[in-house]
């Protein structure tokens, strides 16, 4: 019924562009710092999923150990629509809220990313082009290939990542961490990085569930009815979602999950910080 459902999607949207008289073809997104195809607003399907051909997102929200959630699942059809963007430039400490920041790239979908420009080490390779080499074995790290698959790396060291993972170029890379999920199971320490891991937090992970296909997920903070997660609980609920790797990143008011060009997690909470990047996923589908 679901395969059903996204097949009548796609061809409604299909039927409206040639009955528009439009034109519309699915174009390559380049490895740079240009942003995404406009969404389609016919591509909206109510207030929380998006569909045309080139991509698909679903947003879940729930309650689980009296700690709101939100989950985004996303599918996409080629590696170059899940992106990364900075405030001002990867070489750049500027901020800016973030849902400014995902309406310049046309983002379907956005969440925050690492606050790549606050500690000053780490491995920093943005859309191809690497701005840090500065490991010192204290965090984790994820790698993005080419083909949109995720590889982490426990406690990095200098010179331990050389710009390419299994022979494919990476794309994106970040310093965050914990990586918390791997091979589906939840790693055997989360709390050794801190990131506040036995404080009861907002928080935010990314996730490969298969090829192309991925799932966002944050937690609300410890106020407003909503009690938190530890990175421990955290971990463990994220396992429960049928991920295969899921990498932790920045949270506290940091964590935003973007829809529409509005932050949806945790919307009654006013004290939202000011971000330096988002990692987003773009529609490929061109309408003229």
């Amino acid at each position: 019924m679901t395969k059903r459902l996204s097949f009548l999607c796609i061809l409604a949207s299909l039927c409206l562009l040639l009955f528009s008289g439009a034109q519309a073809e699915v174009v390559q997104l380049p490895v740079d710092d240009s942003g995404g195809m406009p969404p389609l607003a016919f591509g909206y399907q109510g207030d929380l999923a998006y569909e045309d051909p080139t991509i698909k997102v679903s947003i879940e929200t729930g309650r689980e150990e009296n700690c709101d959630y939100w989950i985004a699942d996303i599918q996409l059809t080629d590696p170059a629509q899940l992106r990364t963007a900075s405030a001002g430039g990867f070489d750049s400490t500027m901020a800016m809220d973030g849902p400014k920041l995902a309406r310049r790239v046309n983002a379907v979908l956005a969440i925050d990313g690492d606050y790549f420009c606050y500690t000053g080490s780490g491995y920093i390779l943005r859309q191809g082009q690497l701005y840090l080499n500065k490991l010192n074995g204290d965090r984790d790290v994820l790698l993005v290939d080419e083909l949109g698959n995720f590889h982490g790396r426990h406690l990095a060291e200098d010179g331990s990542i050389t710009g390419s993972v299994r022979g494919r170029k990476i794309i994106n890379a970040f310093y965050f961490g914990p990586i918390l999920v791997e091979n589906g199971e939840v790693c055997p320490d989360v709390t050794g990085q801190d990131m506040a891991a036995r404080e009861k937090r907002q928080r935010m992970c990314i996730a490969q569930v298969g090829e192309l296909h991925y799932k966002a997920i944050c937690c609300a903070a410890p106020a407003r009815g909503s009690a938190g997660m530890t990175l421990q609980q955290f971990a463990e609920f994220v396992a429960r979602q049928d991920v295969l790797i899921a990498y932790n990143l920045d949270g506290g008011d940091s964590t935003m999950m973007i829809f529409q060009n509005e932050k949806i997690n945790d919307a009654k909470n006013s004290s939202t910080r000011r971000i330096c990047d988002i990692i987003y996923f773009a529609s490929a589908w061109k309408a003229e």
